[in-house]
């Protein structure tokens, strides 16, 4: 039975900060997806060029299902949305904005969240059906270009990715973010610092000091 949209939203922005697993992690997923959640981590993005996608998208569904929602990343056509909606994806995640994997998208009851850069593409965007838009790249608009684009569109929801670090996360929540969007600036190979550095993006998305 699908998850209605609503509670999707609801866990996503719980901790306000969307985890992004872009790599081959066959021999440390279990391990990581504990250490995600225990860090208070609510949303995890698989990306579809991640070795064994589908897998690695079943796998954190049965290790932290019940404390994260799990959704998949650089989502191109519709056929990925329903390939991963088949394994329990619950939001779908792309770095650009195609009118059919939105569709799709919001046919199977997902939460769509397609990648925009301008105000156009933002408005496309939303009036296509989309729930959230990510901001991508973020590291070329920085957060006052979330404070203008949100001058005229206040009640979007956007994601900045790329190049948000803990500090700039609480530049992007001042500005008015709903989440960030985080991958190579979180997910390294020392496991045990991703713990800690996690626990510093939902502080600074929270507004904790």
């Amino acid at each position: 039975m699908a998850v209605p949209t609503n509670q999707t939203i609801t866990r996503i922005e719980t901790s306000r900060v969307v985890t992004i697993l872009r790599g081959d992690f066959r021999d440390t997923i279990s391990r990581l997806a504990h250490i995600l959640a225990d860090a208070g981590l609510t949303a995890v993005e698989a990306t579809l060029n991640s070795t064994d996608p589908l897998r690695l998208i079943k796998t954190l569904i049965a290790e932290i299902g019940d404390r994260a929602v799990i959704g998949a990343g650089t989502v191109l056509t519709a056929d990925d949305v329903s390939r991963v909606a088949d394994v329990g994806a619950r939001f779908i995640v792309s770095p650009n904005f195609n009118p059919a994997v939105v569709a799709q998208t919001k046919k199977l009851n997902l939460v769509s969240v397609p990648g925009c850069f301008t105000p156009s593409e933002v408005v496309a965007a939303l009036e296509a059906g989309a729930d959230a838009i990510k901001l991508f790249p973020a590291t070329h608009m920085g957060p006052s270009y979330i404070r203008a684009l949100r001058g005229p569109l206040n009640d979007v929801r956007l994601v900045p990715t790329g190049g948000v670090t803990p500090e700039l996360a609480r530049e992007y929540r001042a500005a008015g973010a709903w989440t960030i969007g985080v991958g190579s600036e979180l997910i390294t190979r020392d496991l045990d610092a991703i713990g800690p550095r996690a626990m510093a993006f939902v502080s600074a998305m929270k507004g904790a000091s």
